[in-house]
C-alpha cells in the first residue's frame, strides 16, 4: 500500500506498538494471576475489571506492567481505567505522545457489508492480489500463533523492475484490529500499520493507519510519502469497498 519496496534486509528500528485485546488479556492475567474470559470481553467491551474480579491493586500491578513494557507513563489511575478499552486508550495515547512518527497517515473508508464478510476478505493475505490493484503476488512464507509473515510482490514498473518486500502482521479479530510491520524495509527506516474495524452507520468503518520515516538516501521525504499513500490509499480503498459490497450483494442474491 505504499509503493515500491526495493530491499530486504532484516534488522529495522522499530516505532513502539500497542497491545492487542489478546495480548492485554494475557498481560493482566500474568499480573495479576486472574483467568480473564476474553470472549465475554468481546460479547461486553464495557464490562469492567471489577466485575471480572480484577481489584485496584490488581489494577495498578497492570499499569505498572504496560508502563515498563512500552516505556511510557500511562498517567492514569484506577478510576480513568475500569474497562479493557480504556487501558488500551491510554497504552495509545501515551505512546503516540511519547514516540511521534515522523511519517503519518490516517485514511478510513465505510464498507456497506456486515462485519465478519469485511474482516474476513480484507484479512484473506494470499487473495490480496484480488483485492488490490497494485499487487501481483501474495505468498505466505511463516505462521505464528496468529501472525503471518508473507511476501508481497507489484506488478512489473515501466522499467521491468519487480518489487517485493516482507511484512508481517497479527490479527486481533476480537479486538476488530490489525498491527503489521514491514520486516524487509527498503526505504523505509521503519513502517507500522494499524488497521481498525467498527459499526458505524451504513457499515463498517475500516481504518488504516501507517507510521513511518524514510533513510536519508531514500529517493523522497517523509512527506513526499505520505502524500503518495494518501493518493494510493484512496484508490484501493475505494477498489476494496467495491469488491467487498459486491460479494455481500451476492451472498444476499443466494439466501433468498
Amino acid at each position: 500500500m505504499t509503493g515500491p519496496d526495493p530491499t530486504h534486509r532484516e534488522g529495522i528500528p522499530q516505532m513502539p506498538t500497542t497491545p492487542t485485546l489478546t495480548e492485554l488479556g494475557e498481560l493482566v492475567r500474568a499480573s495479576t494471576g486472574v483467568e480473564i474470559d476474553m470472549g465475554e470481553v468481546e460479547r461486553r467491551p464495557t464490562v469492567t475489571f471489577e466485575e471480572l474480579d480484577v481489584d485496584s491493586l490488581g489494577l495498578l500491578s497492570v499499569i505498572a506492567s504496560l508502563e515498563k513494557q512500552y516505556g511510557v507513563a500511562l498517567g492514569v489511575d484506577v478510576e480513568e481505567c475500569r474497562t479493557f478499552p480504556d487501558l488500551m486508550t491510554a497504552v495509545e495515547e501515551a505512546v503516540a505522545t511519547t514516540a511521534p512518527a515522523a511519517g503519518h497517515t490516517d485514511n478510513a473508508i465505510v464498507i456497506n457489508a456486515p462485519f465478519d464478510l469485511v474482516w474476513a476478505m480484507t484479512n484473506d493475505v494470499p487473495s490480496w492480489p484480488t483485492l488490490f490493484s497494485e499487487y501481483a503476488e501474495a505468498t505466505v512464507l511463516e505462521r505464528r500463533g496468529d501472525t503471518l509473515r508473507f511476501r508481497l510482490s507489484m506488478y512489473p514498473d515501466e522499467n521491468g523492475t519487480v518489487w517485493s518486500w516482507v511484512s508481517e502482521r497479527t490479527p486481533d479479530r476480537a479486538g476488530r484490529a490489525v498491527t503489521a510491520r514491514r520486516v524487509e524495509t527498503g526505504p523505509f527506516e521503519y513502517m507500522n500499520i494499524r488497521w481498525t474495524y467498527r459499526d458505524v452507520e451504513g457499515g463498517v468503518e475500516m481504518r488504516w493507519v501507517q507510521d513511518f520515516h524514510m533513510k536519508p538516501d531514500a529517493p523522497v521525504d517523509d512527506a513526499q510519502m505520505t502524500e503518495r499513500i494518501n493518493l494510493n490509499t484512496t484508490v484501493q480503498m475505494a477498489r476494496i469497498r467495491e469488491i467487498v459490497e459486491k460479494a455481500a450483494r451476492d451472498v444476499r442474491v443466494e439466501v433468498r
